[in-house]
């Protein structure tokens, strides 16, 4: 999935229902057991978060396209273990 784009990403989040485990450029899903990306300068940072809402296992990247399958894949991973999972409101 090196290829990916945000356009793509934002529609496997709507289509998958991974509004809860999939925090967008900002907190948009629910805190905990969730996963992150953000834009940092030329960078882009993936990271997660526990149960607790600890952030940890961050990452770093210059491609968007891999960050985007990371991100995508942990958002997965998380909703996978929690098939439940709502976003807080």
């Amino acid at each position: 999935m090196s290829d990916l784009t945000a356009d793509e990403v934002q529609r496997i989040i709507k289509d998958e229902w991974l509004t809860a485990t999939a925090n967008w450029y900002g907190p948009t899903g629910r805190n905990s057991l969730s996963a992150w990306i953000d834009r940092d300068g030329d960078e882009w940072v993936v990271w997660e978060a526990d149960e607790r809402a600890g952030q940890y296992n961050f990452r770093r990247y210059r491609s968007e396209a891999e960050a985007l399958g990371t991100f995508l894949g942990l958002a997965r991973g998380y909703k996978r273990g929690d098939s439940n999972a709502v976003r807080r409101i």
